[in-house]
């Protein structure tokens, strides 16, 4: 994981200082992150990512993956600055910078050929997201209202034309599976059912 080119890990104690500067080695601009804090119960994880606000403002906006909640607008996450290839910028949030504090941050950006950080906004009917890749891997979630995360994966089934077992990493619930979601093509997917509510809007990470 260390090694990978669109993923790295940053541990830090907490400042309390809005606008803190915290160095990565991704070595090129994270597209999702995750924040927790290690030393303290009751705190979820909180997301960042280049869709959320329908790629506008994203790092005005955060998600939190223990929960279905849409997203919301909070200034003292990422001090609404957006990430560069060196640092990550966060605010006074006790979520993500309280003093004294122990957090982990986990980034990731786009690799051609193997990853893919995106977002969209339905249609209303089938769509086709182009990723670049065949994706054996896909995390993702509709960012204007409150619905689950949801995980798919090839070794579970993730097959044209047949029913995808999913997780949803909010919830302890084994995994279910009630229709086919995607059909898989070798530069991507096409959403055709759940996922494409007409002018909703979607992220989601996806691996080769």
């Amino acid at each position: 994981w260390k090694r990978h080119a669109g993923f790295d890990v940053v541990t830090y104690k907490g400042d309390g200082v809005a606008g803190r500067q915290l160095p990565h080695s991704l070595n090129k601009t994270p597209e999702m992150v995750w924040l927790k804090v290690r030393s303290h119960a009751g705190a979820g994880f909180i997301v960042g990512h280049k869709g959320l606000d329908g790629g506008n403002a994203p790092w005005t906006h955060f998600l939190a993956l223990n929960n279905s909640d849409a997203e919301g607008d909070l200034h003292t996450i990422f001090n609404d600055t957006a990430p560069t290839s060196t640092h990550l910028t966060l605010g006074t949030s006790s979520w993500v910078n309280y003093n004294t504090r122990d957090y982990i941050a986990m980034l990731f950006a786009s690799v051609e050929g193997i990853s893919k950080v995106g977002y969209y906004t339905g249609t209303g009917s089938n769509q086709s997201v182009t990723t670049g890749f065949q994706p054996r891997f896909i995390f993702i979630k509709r960012t204007s209202y409150a619905e689950d995360w949801f995980i798919f994966d090839s070794l579970r089934g993730l097959v044209s034309g047949s029913p995808d077992p999913y997780l949803r990493p909010n919830e302890n619930a084994v995994q279910t599976t009630t229709a086919s979601f995607f059909d898989i093509s070798s530069t991507g997917f096409t959403v055709t059912a759940n996922f494409t509510n007409n002018a909703n809007n979607y992220i989601y990470y996806a691996h080769a």
